[in-house]
């Protein structure tokens, strides 16, 4: 039997295609997971560090889940379809899909569906500096959503969003700080 860690990261990939419906049932099977994994404290913890209980972590994986998910959602209602990006920009679904393969335009998949946050879109164009720094970050399948995201957070390091330095033509300073995301 798996341990309880591998079971919960195979429910969050298993998360990425799965219906509406389908969520909710991972959810309760991550929690479910936690009655099956054993309740051992590992013998080299020190007594004073208390181990979470198999119950805790999964209520933790689980609440992460439900963050995920929620990001998931804001990301969604903010983002275009390929179609979408294409009747914007004036060209055609493939020269869409042809700039996503360059990583000339930020996009993630979900569901099977590839999504383009409707912030990068400036006039019938992109925001200059869009593609320089989506090409510095270091993209993986698996972090697309939240790569996409970091345009939008608060940076301590440049004092503000990346994409609002954007905005104001500054992109030498965000492609330099999208160079160190993840340690790269």
């Amino acid at each position: 039997m798996s341990t309880l860690e591998e079971q919960v990261s195979a429910l969050a990939l298993r998360l990425q295609y799965a219906s509406e419906s389908d969520e909710l049932a991972i959810e309760a099977a991550v929690l479910a997971a936690a009655s099956d994994a054993q309740r051992t404290r590992p013998a080299n913890l020190p007594d004073y560090i208390r181990a979470q209980t198999p119950e805790q972590v999964a209520e933790t994986r689980a609440a992460t889940l439900r963050d995920w998910l929620d990001l998931r959602d804001q990301m969604l209602a903010t983002s275009l379809s390929t179609a979408e990006v294409a009747a914007r920009l004036g060209i055609s679904s493939a020269a869409v899909t042809k700039r996503r393969q360059a990583r000339r335009l930020v996009a993630f998949q979900l569901k099977g569906d590839w999504r383009y946050p409707e912030w990068q879109l400036h006039r019938h164009d992109t925001l200059p500096g869009v593609a320089e720094v989506w090409q510095a970050l270091p993209l993986t399948v698996h972090d697309a959503l939240n790569l996409a995201r970091w345009f939008t957070l608060e940076s301590r390091h440049l004092g503000a969003t990346p994409l609002s330095l954007l905005e104001a033509g500054e992109i030498d300073r965000v492609v330099d700080a999208a160079s160190y995301v993840g340690g790269s």
